[in-house]
């Protein structure tokens, strides 16, 4: 008997149920799939977005550091950066900076590297850090600065000028000039560009005679003479002029209204924070200052006149309203140093030579100084070539334009007696109207090839004489004394030596030990030549004429803030060379 097999069917609704099931599953799974990927592209986003932020906050950072650098009067000597900053203070963001000087040249100031690290801080982790790195350069960045407008600065060989020169004149370099010149015109070489005074837009520093700091105490120095240890960061002030003398240690600022004479061995000056070394309303004079060292701003509203054999290094920056220039000192005390004009030669022994076309020595110009009155005396050593200007002038007392003699020692091609070639020396007060004739020709000083000594002595009641080679040789009869009535002119103005008035014509020869009296000398007195009060002008020119001064601008060092409270500083900007991200 055969038996019958049955077979059981699925019910349709089963396999549906299953088929939905299925579905519902490859949904989930898709959807799990798709949940993290959001979730992770979402963490990822997030990140993205700290880390532009970071990088936006670390870029802010190193702004903030150069903003620093640029106006360091707001942060502590010698800083090198800060952390735990914020822009925001009501976030979790801070970065931090770090500056460093960069500079392998050691009298390069104006390089610096700064890093900024920017970062969020999550229960005390940091997270989303970004640090970058950048090269910052100060420029412009005045080192030397002259402001005289009709004398162009003449950089000598053994000068070295590291950062940028501004001149209201033209600039010629026969030294070292590692920085842009701003100038009229530029002859010779330089590390750097020539550019137009006008492309500078830094101002003078705000100083006046009155300048004075709140954190700093004022306390007098001089007057007179000073040597010593002066420590103590104060404002050092003199109300007229000053000579230091090495050794000296002035610290915080010296304040001079007048002259300023350094001379000797070992002076130092160095500024305090925010305070320039010195500010001079007169002339700054280096009178054989060696081995002098000023750290900090110089402002000077005069000239500065280097004398021979100075030995000078300025960190910080050297500003002077006038000229710059190397010049001849005044040995009698009186501070009436001369600039030589057009580089005549100054071979030592005490001689300068000049050649007749346009060289010839100036002293500044003074309210008082080398005024004379009714009696003085006119003394020099002199050794005149043949071939002479008509009017060359030996000595000639003017007014700051040169357009008015106040007392003048000159040759004269019209005098009395006198042909073209056997000039006569005459002595003017004024105008030719008012001279008198000395009696010594151009022919007396050539008759042998040697060298001579012409005197000149006024007594107080206008009485004359001059003297040759220690004897008189006018009046020739004692009983009859020869007078010039009018005074000497005592206005303002400066001394032209080996030049007239207006320094056009000029002497040709060798000059040698110049002085100036302000009495009569006695016979006796003519040869032995006292160095007594009555001396106000002496010039030995025995010096080699070789100085040096090394000029290195370090813009933190210099910056000052003024009396308005205001900041100042040499560098007129600064800029990112490069910025870079350090690798992991």
């Amino acid at each position: 008997m055969c038996k019958r097999m049955r077979t059981t069917r699925s019910s349709p609704k089963g396999i549906a149920l299953l088929l939905v099931l299925g579905m519902i599953m490859a949904i989930t799974v898709l959807a799990l799939g798709f949940i993290a990927r959001c979730d992770t592209e979402l963490a990822v986003g997030q990140n993205m977005a700290v880390r532009v932020q970071m990088d936006q906050l670390a870029t802010s950072g190193l702004e903030h550091a150069r903003g620093l650098l640029l106006n360091p009067q707001e942060v502590p000597a010698g800083w090198s950066g800060d952390g735990a900053l914020q822009l925001d203070p009501g976030t979790n963001d801070f970065y931090d900076i770090s500056v460093v000087a960069a500079a392998t040249n050691p009298d390069d100031y104006c390089t610096y590297e700064i890093t900024s690290t920017a970062y969020r801080e999550r229960n005390g982790r940091r997270t989303g850090e970004s640090r970058l790195e950048a090269t910052l350069r100060f420029d412009p960045a005045i080192a030397l600065w002259a402001g005289a407008t009709d004398e162009a600065l003449v950089v000598r060989e053994r000068w070295a000028i590291h950062g940028d020169v501004r001149s209201a004149a033209s600039v010629t370099n026969d030294g070292t000039i590692r920085g842009d010149v701003f100038a009229t015109g530029l002859t010779g070489d330089i590390t750097g560009a020539s550019r137009s005074t006008g492309d500078l837009t830094l101002l003078w520093p705000p100083l006046t005679a009155s300048y004075s700091h709140p954190d700093y105490v004022v306390s007098n120095i001089g007057p007179g003479s000073v040597s010593g240890n002066y420590s103590l960061e104060r404002i050092w002030q003199c109300g007229t002029d000053l000579i230091v003398e090495g050794p000296a240690v002035i610290c915080g600022m010296l304040r001079i209204d007048g002259d300023l004479v350094i001379r000797g061995d070992g002076v130092r000056l160095t500024a305090a924070k925010n305070l320039p070394a010195a500010y001079i309303t007169g002339n700054l004079v280096l009178d054989r200052a060696t081995d002098l060292q000023i750290v900090g701003l110089v402002v000077v509203d005069g000239h500065v006149l280097v004398g021979h054999d100075t030995d000078v290094r300025v960190v910080g920056g050297l500003f002077a309203q006038g000229e710059i220039v190397e010049a001849t000192i005044d040995s009698s005390g009186y501070a009436n140093g001369a600039i030589l004009r057009n580089m005549p030669t100054w071979s030592g022994g005490g001689v300068l030579a000049l050649d007749g076309v346009n060289q010839y020595v100036q002293t500044a110009d003074h309210d008082v100084r080398l005024q004379l009155t009714d009696q003085y005396t006119l003394s020099v050593r002199l050794r005149p070539a043949a071939a002479q200007k008509p009017w060359a002038g030996i000595l000639s007392k003017t007014d700051p334009a040169g357009d008015g003699n106040h007392w003048v020692l000159q040759f004269d091609p019209n005098a009395e007696s006198s042909s073209a070639d056997a000039r006569q020396l005459i002595v003017l007060h004024g105008t030719t109207a008012h001279r008198w004739d000395t009696g010594i020709t151009l022919d007396d000083l050539l008759v042998d090839g040697q060298w001579h000594h012409v005197v000149v002595v006024r007594q107080a009641d206008g009485t004359m004489s001059s003297y040759l080679d220690g004897v008189l040789h006018k009046p020739l009869d004692p009983n009859a004394p020869e007078v010039l009535v009018r005074q000497p002119g005592k206005e303002p103005g400066h001394l032209n030596i080996g030049a007239d008035r207006e320094g056009r014509q000029v002497y040709r020869g060798s000059l040698a030990d110049v002085r100036v009296y302000d009495r009569a000398l006695s016979d006796a007195e003519v040869i032995a030549l006292p160095d007594d009060p009555g001396l106000i002008g002496h010039w030995t020119f025995d010096g080699t004429g070789e100085s040096r001064i090394h000029v290195a601008v370090d813009p933190l060092r210099a910056s000052i803030i003024d009396e308005n409270g205001s900041n100042w500083s040499p560098a007129a900007d600064a800029f990112f060379k490069s910025i870079r991200r350090p690798q992991p």
